[in-house]
C-alpha cells in the first residue's frame, strides 16, 4: 500500500509541474515582451520593402496554412497609425529571416522602432489591446 501511495503522489506532482509549465508558456505567448540585442529591421529590409518614413514598423511572420494569421493581420492593420507600417513575411519564402529572428510558430509579430531596432515581440494572434500595448512599448524607447 505505501508503494501505491508514493506512485500516486509522484503522478500528482508530475501533473502539477506540467500544468504550471503549460500555464507559463500560454501566458508568455499572448503578452508583448521587450527585446534587446536582436537583429534590426535592416535584416528584413534586405528581403522585403519597408516604408522609410514610418516611426514604427510591425512585421508579422505568417505561413500559408496559418489560420490565425489573417485575423492577426487585420488587428495589426487596425491599430497601426501609419499607412504601410504593417507588413507580412511568408515564412516559406523567407526561411533565412525566420531563422534570424528565431520564429518557431506563426503568427509571430515583431515591432521595430523608428531607428529600425526590434523592441517588442508577440507570438500568436494579438488582441487589439495587446497590439496597442506592443506599439506603446516600442514607442517608449524614443
Amino acid at each position: 500500500m505505501p508503494d501505491l501511495l508514493i506512485r500516486f503522489i509522484a503522478v500528482l506532482v508530475l501533473l502539477a509541474v506540467a500544468t504550471g509549465g503549460w500555464l507559463a508558456v500560454r501566458h508568455r505567448r499572448g503578452n508583448p515582451r521587450t527585446v534587446s540585442g536582436a537583429p534590426g529591421v535592416d535584416a528584413i529590409a534586405a528581403a522585403v520593402t519597408i516604408p522609410a518614413a514610418a516611426r514604427q514598423v510591425v512585421v508579422q511572420f505568417s505561413g500559408p496554412h496559418c489560420s490565425a494569421c489573417g485575423p492577426s493581420a487585420r488587428v495589426w492593420r487596425s491599430v497601426v497609425t501609419e499607412p504601410d507600417a504593417f507588413l507580412s513575411v511568408d515564412v516559406t519564402e523567407h526561411l533565412d529571416l525566420t531563422r534570424t529572428f528565431g520564429v518557431l510558430s506563426t503568427p509571430t509579430s515583431l515591432v521595430f522602432d523608428g531607428n529600425g531596432e526590434l523592441r517588442t515581440r508577440l507570438t500568436g494572434p494579438p488582441s487589439p489591446a495587446r497590439a496597442r500595448e506592443a506599439l506603446a512599448l516600442a514607442g517608449s524607447f524614443h
